[in-house]
């Protein structure tokens, strides 16, 4: 099963919108393992306990469908330059755990402008999640209208061009 290691945005992108009478996180957890940091946790779920979408992304962490994983030290200079950019703690820890090898080929999926620049100069594997849904559609995991159907939910989160150039990858 496919492992994607989510920022605090994407998930609670995937924990807000519904398609076809399922959370869009529902879907992704029908083909992938979600694995986020446990900062990620405490500022999704135990900041924001009153918003829906972090009572769903609680429910499904504490089932298990959610993995809640702590960073391990990183060696060299990769801390010294996440420091540097001065990151969310979020963001810095989803970059951190790409480096676990126990979560080697885990893809990050990153949503922050300047988190994702950050993880590109350092060489990680790293997808938007309005590039994440048409992977998984070109790849058979997701059908393509269900995946048309999700960008466009997720809509109103996203600058108009991600959007559309997102709707024509699935065409």
């Amino acid at each position: 099963m496919r492992r994607l290691i989510f920022d605090a945005s994407p998930l609670i992108t995937a924990c807000k919108f519904r398609v076809q009478g399922q959370l869009v996180l529902d879907h992704l957890l029908a083909t992938s393992r979600i694995i986020i940091p446990s900062s990620v946790q405490n500022e999704v779920v135990i900041s924001s306990r009153q918003f829906a979408d972090a009572q769903e992304a609680e429910q499904r962490i504490s089932t298990g469908a959610i993995d809640v994983v702590v960073p391990t030290a990183v060696s060299g200079n990769v801390p010294i330059i996440l420091g540097l950019y001065g990151l969310g703690d979020g963001e810095r820890d989803a970059i951190l755990l790409t480096y676990r090898t126990d979560l080697d080929g885990a893809w990050l999926v990153m949503d922050d402008y300047l988190g994702y620049l950050v993880s590109d100069r350092l060489g990680v594997k790293k997808l938007f999640l309005l590039d994440l849904i048409p992977r998984l559609a070109a790849q058979g995991d997701l059908d393509r209208a269900l995946a048309a159907e999700i960008v466009e939910a997720t809509r109103p989160r996203y600058a108009p061009a991600f959007v559309e150039h997102s709707l024509l990858l699935l065409k």
